[in-house]
């Protein structure tokens, strides 16, 4: 005997709403509606940073470009009128493929793929503003960062930045949608001053608030997406996100997040690097009411078809043979593994050679922890790339040996003149090589907090050389012969972390 049709769809209802976690009983279950655009469907991809390879990174695997990208323009073109991609940010910098073409490749790419927005991430920051307007003029979609005000008379100002925007409302269906983007107010921090110098990152969560009242008053949107490039834990502070968001997507920390608030909104992170996707499905009942019915971090698979058009973007930047020499060009043969602070002092190392002969009075160089790590073996330009990818100058200075020290505990440092440098006063002035997001890192005072004797304090620039610390590093690995030993970069290692 058939079950009537009501029954089987408010069977569907209640296993559909269970796999979003236990709802209040109190609350009664909504009838789902027979009109297959009253669901949608909304992916979201955060913390890519420019793997645009698959790769097998230990015990995680990264779908690339290739199978992350194919994944979601599939998605979009099952169900286009209600489906929604959107980028929670840091999508460009952190590998060859995309730092050497400044995150062009990645940005079209999302134009092929049907991207619908994407937040800034602090990483989009790191090749300078200037990169960030160049995509822009590149992208189909929106840049999202709605906190984002103009630093003026030594102070965040009122006025917006003006290069992103608050929301963007997509109107598909019988929907309009509104999603708002917005970065983490402490963010600053993580990016290399200099390039943030006449902008500020405000609190977030009022301007979303205020954003969402005005998308659903003057814009009649009745869905709002809440786009931040922040952790879930910085959102679920706040105890009335129902009456604001119907769903949030996170970012920044590169954790996998799956949460959901008492009142039932979802909040997901996917993790980083292309290893997951996140899905959230939203379902509305006939009064317009949407409830969850589908949260998800989708883990990418070598099993996810590929995208011929994705693939002529991606041929079009790295297919070349003179990107395919470069990229695949054998650095060193590693004996043993490198983590990612063993990374820091090859690179610590790699400053101190390359600008000792020109500073005869060097006392150290000073680099910061990397991204991945180097695993035994053939090193290529591309795997050293891969694990130091942040594009640094490296500055010359005075500062004080407090400054030293007090660095030294959160960086790795190298001297090759254990005789004159092996110990050093905090109140005397020492030459040292840093890389400029540790040299020049100011709080959001704009005032030097890691190097605070260039407060006026006696300490100076004396040089600035547009070299990426990723480039001394393969040069002086090539000078090394053919293989080097891990252990030459071990913490114990002569000439290392002396200053703690």
């Amino acid at each position: 005997m058939k079950k009537p049709f009501c029954l089987i769809l408010s069977t569907l209802l209640l296993v559909a709403v269970s796999a979003c976690g236990n709802q209040p009983q109190t609350e009664p279950a909504p009838v789902l509606p027979s009109d297959a655009e009253m669901v949608l469907d909304f992916y979201a991809v955060n913390d890519f940073h420019g793997s645009v390879l698959e790769r097998e990174n230990g015990n995680y695997y990264e779908g690339g470009l290739l199978k992350v990208g194919g994944f979601l323009k599939d998605k979009k073109e099952e169900k286009p009128n209600s489906t929604f991609l959107i980028s929670s940010g840091d999508m460009w910098q952190g590998s060859l493929e995309s730092n050497d073409n400044y995150g062009n490749l990645v940005t079209e790419a999302m134009n092929v793929i049907g991207f619908d927005s994407m937040t800034l991430g602090n990483h989009e920051f790191d090749y300078g503003i200037e990169r960030i307007e160049a995509n822009k003029r590149i992208a189909n979609f929106p840049f999202l960062a709605g906190n984002i005000m103009k630093w003026e008379n030594g102070k965040a100002s009122a006025n917006p930045w003006g290069v992103t925007q608050a929301s963007t409302v997509i109107e598909r269906g019988k929907h309009r949608v509104g999603i708002i983007g917005m970065i983490g107010q402490g963010q600053t921090s993580s990016i290399t001053s200099k390039n943030v110098k006449d902008i500020a990152f405000v609190d977030p969560m009022p301007l979303a608030k205020a954003e969402s009242e005005r998308l659903k008053k003057e814009q009649k949107c009745d869905t709002v997406i809440l786009s931040v490039h922040n952790a879930v834990r910085t959102v679920t502070a706040y105890s009335d996100l129902k009456e604001h968001f119907d769903a949030v997507f996170c970012a920044h920390s590169h954790q996998e997040e799956r949460k959901k608030t008492i009142d039932g909104v979802p909040l997901l992170q996917g993790a980083c690097n292309g290893e997951m996707v996140s899905h959230i499905q939203l379902t509305y009942d006939q009064n317009g009411k949407s409830v969850c019915t589908a949260y998800e971090n989708i883990k990418a698979s070598a099993n996810w078809s590929e995208n011929a058009k994705i693939l002529a973007v991606q041929n079009k930047y790295i297919g070349t043979d003179e990107f395919v020499a470069k990229s695949t060009e054998v650095l060193t043969n590693l004996e043993g593994y490198l983590d990612k602070d063993g990374v820091a002092r090859l690179g610590a190392r790699a400053i101190y050679e390359s600008y000792a002969p020109m500073y005869p009075d060097l006392c150290c160089a000073m680099e910061n922890g990397q991204r991945a790590t180097l695993n035994s073996g053939l090193v290529t330009y591309s795997d050293l790339y891969k694990a130091t990818p942040f594009t640094n100058t490296i500055v010359i200075a005075n500062v004080t040996g407090k400054d030293i020290k007090r660095e030294s505990g959160y960086n790795s440092t190298y001297t090759g003149d254990t005789a004159r440098f092996g110990k050093i006063d905090d109140d005397t002035y020492y030459t040292v090589a840093v890389i400029d997001y540790l040299l020049y890192h100011q709080d959001t005072s704009k005032q030097y907090d890691y190097f605070m004797s260039l407060n006026g304090n006696g300490g100076e620039i004396i040089a600035e050389f547009a070299t990426y610390p990723v480039d001394l590093s393969a040069d002086y690995l090539k000078t090394l012969g053919g293989s080097v030993s891990y252990l030459d970069f071990a913490s114990n290692a002569p000439g290392y972390n002396l200053y703690i």
